[in-house]
């Protein structure tokens, strides 16, 4: 230990030994030696199916305990960012690999930590606000929209670094990623700036910029290796938002010439890759004259590739999110429309009995449109496609206007038509809650209807005596078995995910999965 901090780093000993002892340890059921592999030229070794640190949180024990599992039966690659939960991600991390450690179940030279600097969101963004009004700004932030900023220069780099090695406890970051940096090109583009090659050219000088700063950082021992975590690395060249690995390469060896060093550090790339997103594969896009794929040349280069978003597939680009898994389904509970016809007699009754009540401000709704979710949601009923589209709709139209209106109206509502206030609204309330119950259930049924469609489209490809597993199990083995991706990165944040996930470390890689790749491509 150095002060709090976990001194030491990943090594190929430490992650060579950690998977020779997962594949005898009783614990692991089914791991076998083809569930690691080498981590591009780093030395390294890392379990095919790593643990992916997005939406989890330190102050959830169920996080916390999956991780330890994860850990503890045969996951040794850990991936983060400074942004995820706002910082809390890195925390779970370090107190379970802190605790862990000090325990002796586990030693720091076998577990492999890669986390991602890019967003400045959160606390970072009244961070980088404050110093705007200070007169101390970061320089070439990206100002993408409300509440999302995105910066690469050195000096935020170096902020957050060490932000991120306090929170995760650790002396050294094995792998520090560029955090999706083509905000630039896609600022760009939506600002309708058309000089493409002037801006490409632009966008590279502050890649190379930033490896440069990373270089430093390996050299003063904060740092083992850097790489970029990127979603337009697979685009096809002419999409003005695609980022090239080529490129990326050449902004490294002139990052470490400009540092000094004789040798550049980049040894990793992590971009999108699942059953529908096979530009990794499929689609050359970089190397002389564009003519290689990204797991070409990260292969010939000695790159390990990290797979993201194994499970929630983007079919197209713009289109809605599809979730490689299959979800269980209740039977229905209630009647769609005999419960709408009861929140259409309370919604009547709110009108009656309380807009009297209520001053118009004059701008938004009128208060007597306060509730109309029973005709509102009759109208969404027939749009939802998927549960994923259900709980955009629930998360991003809904749950806002119930929280805000609900509120308002009971700080506004007082004395006796406060109290009515308050009993109506604890009759209409889980009324509600039920009618929005049943439209999850009929997304959730239309999900499978979807899932069940691309099962049928990849069991032939498959042995019969995987036929029968979960989809996710088999999207999963497709990514782990596919040449060049080195690890998978999977959300499991519950136990019981990380027992179904893991089991695939067991299973023999699949032969030939291009053509899985094509026939679900081929398949629209």
């Amino acid at each position: 230990m150095q002060g709090t901090r976990l001194a030491g780093h990943a090594t190929p000993g430490g992650t060579g030994a950690y998977a020779v002892r997962s594949v005898n340890n009783p614990a692991s059921a089914g791991l076998a030696a083809h569930g690691y592999g080498m981590v591009g030229a780093t030395g390294l070794t890392a379990s095919r199916l790593g643990f992916g640190g997005y939406r989890i949180d330190a102050d959830e024990s169920e996080h916390r305990d999956a991780l330890a599992k994860a850990l503890r039966e045969g996951c040794n690659l850990i991936d983060t960012s400074t942004n995820y939960t706002d910082g809390e991600s890195e925390r779970l991390i370090g107190a379970v690999l802190t605790e862990l450690v000090r325990k002796g179940e586990l030693k720091r030279e076998e577990v492999i930590v890669v986390s991602k600097i890019g967003y400045v969101q959160g606390q970072n963004l009244k961070a980088a606000e404050a110093r705007e009004k200070a007169g101390k700004p970061y320089s070439e932030v990206v100002k993408y929209g409300e509440g999302i900023w995105h910066c690469l220069h050195p000096e935020f780099l170096a902020d957050q670094l060490d932000l991120s090695l306090d929170r995760l406890g650790l002396a050294m970051l094995d792998v520090c990623l560029l955090h999706n940096p083509e905000y630039f090109l896609s600022d760009a583009n939506h600002r309708q700036l058309t000089d493409l090659p002037r801006l490409r050219d632009q966008f590279y000088k502050r890649i190379m910029k930033a490896f440069a700063y990373f270089e430093g950082q390996v050299a003063a021992g904060r740092l083992r290796y850097y790489g970029v975590s990127s979603n337009t690395c697979t685009a096809e060249p002419s999409d003005p938002e695609a980022t090239s690995l080529s490129r990326m390469l050449e902004a490294a060896r002139a990052g470490a010439q400009s540092a000094g060093c004789a040798t550049h550090h980049f040894k990793v790339l992590q971009c999108p890759m699942n059953l529908f997103e096979s530009g990794a594969m499929l689609t050359p896009n970089t190397g002389p004259g564009e003519q290689q794929t990204v797991l070409d040349l990260a292969q010939a280069e000695g790159l390990a590739v990290l797979a993201n978003r194994p499970l929630n597939a983007i079919p197209a680009k713009g289109s809605g999110m599809v979730r490689l898994a299959e979800l269980p389904v209740e039977p229905p509970a209630v009647s769609f429309e005999a419960q709408r016809d009861r929140i259409a007699d309370l919604e009547k009754e709110y009108r009656r009995e309380f807009v009297p009540y209520i001053k118009n401000a004059g701008q938004g709704l009128p208060p007597e449109d306060y509730f109309r979710w029973a005709d509102e949601l009759a109208k969404v009923r027939a749009r939802v496609q998927s549960i994923e589209h259900w709980e955009q709709i629930e998360g991003q139209m809904i749950a806002p206007h119930l929280h805000q209106v609900l509120r308002a109206l009971s700080q506004h509502l007082t004395g006796e038509v406060g109290d009515r206030w308050q009993a109506w609204r604890d009759r209409y309330l889980p009324e509600l809650l039920t009618l929005l119950k049943e439209l999850r259930r009929e997304a959730t049924v239309k999900s499978r209807e979807k899932t069940a469609a691309i099962t049928n489209l990849l069991d032939p490809f498959l042995p019969e005596s995987k036929r029968k597993e979960s989809l996710s199990r088999k999207a999963l083995w497709v990514l782990a078995s596919t040449p060049g991706v080195t690890c998978v990165l999977n959300g499991m944040r519950t136990p019981a995910y990380v027992d179904d996930s893991l089991g695939i470390l067991g299973w023999e890689p699949l032969p030939d999965v291009r053509r899985i790749y094509e026939a679900i491509k081929k398949s629209g």
